[in-house]
């Protein structure tokens, strides 16, 4: 998780954007992490990989506005990503935050970033 999490600290702060190669290989390891792990992360972790899914969210979405041949590839990996977020969303809310609270959690990464 801390990998995956770092990783995406690195990519933020690049000057350059990565291939789609790049994004698509980072996208594949964050689906394959939740896939096997998401049932276990703890709050924090939940946290730093909302952080993950939203980034790749936005970013898979201005890149699928693009004329580029891979746009379709960048869209279903924008609504795939948001359907995770989702249900890490909703673990969150079942272990009692309410959404303000999930918000400031949010910006606190997102500003430490």
């Amino acid at each position: 998780m801390q990998e995956l999490f770092d990783k995406m600290k690195e990519y933020l702060n690049m000057d350059t954007e990565i291939s789609f190669e790049e994004f698509d290989g980072y996208y594949k390891k964050v689906v394959a992490f939740l896939n096997d792990n998401w049932k276990e992360l703890n709050e924090e972790d939940t946290m730093h990989m909302l952080f993950i899914l939203d980034n790749l969210k936005s970013n898979g979405e201005d890149r699928a506005k693009r004329k580029v041949k891979e746009a379709k590839k960048y869209a279903k990996m924008a609504q795939r990503t948001e359907i995770w977020a989702n249900a890490l969303i909703g673990r969150l809310r079942e272990a009692g935050l309410t959404d303000e609270e999930i918000g400031k959690r949010y910006e606190a990464i997102y500003e430490a970033v």
